[in-house]
């Protein structure tokens, strides 16, 4: 027995001690943004609203009850009773507060948070798999300490918001897709829809996935010269979700329009002129956030520039491909919202991010000449 169990952790302690060190990474993390940030946020309240009236509360009843505890983070001015559970934007957003019920039932409202903890735990443990399948426990440990110390990152995955929900179903999407490439079976196919649509009522960020995959798709055939790619069936599959789920959305809920919004933001009337305010506004968000990044979050600085610096050395991978879709995305989503939003917005997309950093860093653990290396990388279309 002691043979065995010797044996089993010979086999297996550079990886349980990668584990370790992300776990205390996250842990730290969270610690932290738990002492300098608050767990409810303005957004906080739509949620937790519809925890307690999927608990059997009337609106009015759900509505008091987020009142009271906003008050405690000093928050008197919350939205009515109408705004909370008839905004348009956030109607369809029901997965989140679906999955907080026995939490807020058996630890009141902070159980909102409980649930976003355990996700963003999930999610954590869910790329840290992915990080050592693909490049290693040395490329996991490198990616996985910028993302559990990031304090933007830690905020949005660990506060009472929808982001963490919302990357993880990305997360499983994409690995969904990756085992499709290595053994296309059509339940891949039907899981990766099921996500999507799961994704598209905890937050209306489907884009983001499917732009990447249909980048992975669209730029791969493009690299490769050919018509067969095997990203075409993942591409349409989540495409079609995506806007099937976006057009029952704005059937169904239709008291909120991106398009009012993009001309508000831009001072216009007309589609025209909010079109040709896209440059001016994209630079705003643009240098704004950067001055969010070095102010507040230069590991995440750190982090986007090293993506987009794998983009242009691995411009032949698919990790690639499906980073410049996810990009695409992410800005038509923030500049249509017209608002610097620190990353937030791009949240959904982060595995993608991550996929592109761990291999810039694996690149640079390969042994022999760098130059050969990263030629060899370069020169080949690898799609999955």
């Amino acid at each position: 027995m002691t043979s065995a169990l010797l044996t089993w952790w010979r086999a297996r302690s550079s990886t349980i001690l990668a584990g370790a060190i992300i776990g205390v990474g996250f842990l730290v993390g969270y610690a932290s943004m738990v002492r300098t940030r608050p767990l409810y946020a303005p957004d906080s309240a739509h949620y937790l609203a519809k925890a307690f009236w999927f608990l059997g509360a009337s609106p009015q009843e759900a509505h008091d009850r987020v009142a009271e505890y906003a008050a405690g983070y000093g928050i008197t001015t919350i939205p009515g009773v109408d705004l909370m559970f008839g905004w348009g934007l956030v109607q369809p957003r029901v997965v989140l507060s679906a999955l907080a019920t026995p939490f807020v039932a058996a630890f009141g409202p902070i159980g909102l948070a409980v649930t976003t903890f355990l996700i963003s735990l999930a999610l954590m443990l869910v790329l840290t798999i992915m990080l050592m399948r693909r490049f290693g426990n040395v490329t996991a440990v490198a990616v996985m300490l910028a993302v559990t110390t990031s304090a933007y990152l830690v905020f949005y995955n660990g506060a009472m918001l929808t982001e963490s929900l919302s990357a993880l179903l990305t997360a499983l999407t994409l690995m969904a897709a990756w085992r499709y490439i290595r053994e296309p079976r059509a339940w891949l196919l039907i899981g990766m829809g099921s996500l999507t649509v799961t994704s598209a009522f905890t937050r209306q960020a489907t884009l983001v996935v499917a732009g990447a995959f249909l980048g992975a798709w669209l730029f791969g055939m493009l690299v490769s010269r050919s018509r067969r790619n095997p990203w075409m069936w993942p591409a349409v599959v989540v495409v079609c979700a995506s806007l099937g789920s976006q057009l029952i959305q704005a059937i169904v809920f239709p008291s909120f329009s991106q398009a009012d919004q993009f001309l508000k933001q831009t001072g216009t009337d007309n589609l025209g002129d909010a079109i040709l305010a896209i440059p001016r506004m994209a630079l705003n968000i643009l240098s704004k956030d950067v001055y969010n990044y070095l102010a507040n979050d230069p590991v995440l600085l750190v982090f986007i520039v090293v993506a987009l610096l794998g983009i242009v050395l691995f411009w032949r991978r698919s990790e690639a491909h499906l980073l410049v879709g996810a990009i695409l995305a992410i800005s038509l989503y923030n500049i249509t919202n017209g608002t610097p939003t620190a990353f937030r917005y791009a949240i959904p997309g982060l595995v993608f991010y991550v996929a592109m950093v761990g291999l810039v860093i694996h690149a640079t653990t390969r042994r022999g000449s760098p130059e050969v290396d990263l030629a060899e990388q370069r020169g080949k279309y690898v799609a999955g």
